[in-house]
């Protein structure tokens, strides 16, 4: 089978069946389903279907909840902790930054934190929420330990991502959404599904030797984006996210791959209403400042200077009209899947 492309309609209708093959309602079946399809878009791939297989064993073992029930631990008046327990993140972490945003349309400004997460995946989704209602979006998430500290090489703390989405009247969403580490670590894993090397400067392998092997790269630990700088941010991460939460210390959660074992992560969530802070006028503050940015010198070798979001806009357009690329090693598994949970598969419809 080579690799093939797919319509986002039929991605999405493949993903929700067999989410509602492993117990979840249809609505829940139907938001993990698009915050996946939304990865892909976007060109998000270390977070699109690649993770799915991971998702569906975790639900067949147990380690994933198809119908948690999120509660409440804390509740004050700008700030709420939330427990997920171990539901899907499109299901309980989107619960977080709903949270949120109600509580900064009461002040102006709102947040949430959620544990207990089963993996809170592609984080952008969750920020953009925020765009809805004219507000800034802010998310960070935890992950389990598969970042070496500055100067070691042990596994000791997530990669932890951080996403903004910030309102403005231009064509496309201004939304950043980055891991602490120099590449997400789903890349490597993609990598090492379809064979493929990585690029020197990626990982360590498990005995903290560099390495441009996927598969040993998977084992072994990331490499912090701006090297120790990096790392401070994902140690500052830890705090607001596994220490804020009680969800424990990064390097306590079993690797997320190790399916049969309980796994859930935390989460942060912050909205501003900038209209109610400002009293007007921010909207056309973020315009101008765009526009006199992409107005600016260019640097040798460079056509044009992009605002973030931007680029995954033109590619989530792009892959609307043209369809979204699955390797082949990937849409095997994807078949695979189907087959063994008894629904239509995706090569199917």
């Amino acid at each position: 089978m080579p690799d093939i492309k797919v319509h986002a309609k039929n991605l999405h209708a493949y993903l929700a069946r067999v989410y509602e093959a492993l117990r979840l309602s249809e609505a829940d079946a139907n938001a993990c389903a698009a915050q996946l399809v939304d990865a892909e878009l976007r060109g998000v791939s270390s977070h699109g279907c690649v993770r799915f297989g991971v998702f569906v064993e975790r639900l067949r073992n147990g380690t994933a909840n198809p119908r948690p029930h999120v509660h409440t631990i804390t509740d004050l008046p700008a700030f709420s902790l939330l427990d997920g327990d171990y539901g899907m993140s499109a299901v309980v972490a989107r619960r977080a930054m709903e949270v949120a945003i109600e509580k900064a349309k009461a002040g102006g400004i709102g947040a949430a934190a959620i544990r207990k997460s089963s993996h809170t995946g592609h984080i952008g989704y969750f920020a953009a929420m925020a765009l809805e209602h004219g507000m800034i979006g802010m998310v960070i998430s935890g992950a389990v330990g598969n970042l070496a500290p500055w100067g070691g090489f042990e596994r000791m703390i997530g990669n932890n991502p951080v996403a903004f989405a910030v309102p403005s009247n231009q064509e496309y969403p201004i939304l950043f959404d980055i891991a602490t580490s120099k590449v997400a670590r789903g890349y490597v894993l993609l990598a090492a599904r379809t064979g493929e090397p990585i690029p020197e400067g990626w990982a360590l392998d498990p005995s903290g030797n560099p390495t441009t092997d996927a598969a040993l790269a998977a084992k072994g630990t990331m490499l912090p984006l701006g090297d120790y700088k990096g790392y401070g941010l994902a140690l500052m991460f830890t705090f607001l996210t596994g220490a804020l939460t009680g969800n424990g210390f990064d390097a306590d959660q079993p690797d997320w791959l190790e399916t049969d074992k309980p796994f859930g992560l935390p989460m942060f969530a912050m909205a501003i209403d900038p209209e109610r802070c400002l009293g007007g006028g921010y909207k056309a503050a973020v315009d101008e400042a765009a526009a006199r940015i992409k107005a600016s010198g260019l640097a040798p070798g460079f056509d044009e200077i992009r605002i973030p979001g931007e680029g995954a806009h033109r590619r989530y357009q792009a892959a609307l009209a043209e369809g979204i690329t699955i390797k082949e090693a990937l849409a095997q598994d994807l078949d695979r899947i189907a087959a063994e949970v008894g629904v239509t598969p995706l090569s199917g419809g």
